[in-house]
């Protein structure tokens, strides 16, 4: 029995590959002729950080409130790669209402890598 395994490219989804060598560390390289991206197979990758789903896994846990280290130890990858993907999102948020009767702040201040460094935060709900 063969199973057939359908490979697309992660960038166009094209089907239009060709082999193009092998990396240094063994898996096949592949060439997609539509828009010239060299990339592996997900199966075949050694840093969960390259996989192609992994971008949603991240979005989803911030946005549901997990912290940036929180997502880097749960999905075995580095902190860079859960900043980089958080900073590349382009989430908007748009109020449920366009008036509101009242509006509560609330501030803090925080320090900014030195103690003297004292920075005002304030938070509107």
């Amino acid at each position: 029995m063969i199973i057939n395994i359908g490979l697309r490219c992660p960038r166009c989804d094209s089907s239009n590959l060709a082999r193009n060598g092998k990396k240094s560390n063994g898996p096949q390289n592949y060439l997609c002729n539509a828009c010239k991206r060299q990339f592996i197979r997900d199966e075949e990758c050694t840093y969960l950080g390259t996989l192609g789903c992994i971008t949603g896994f991240i979005k989803a846990m911030l946005v549901r409130g997990c912290g940036v280290r929180d997502v880097a130890v749960m999905l075995w990858i580095s902190a860079w790669k859960v900043l980089k993907t958080l900073t590349a999102a382009k989430y908007a948020l748009k109020p449920k209402r366009r008036r509101y009767d009242c509006l509560e702040a609330d501030e803090f201040w925080t320090h900014a890598g030195r103690k003297k460094n004292r920075k005002w935060l304030m938070a509107v709900a």
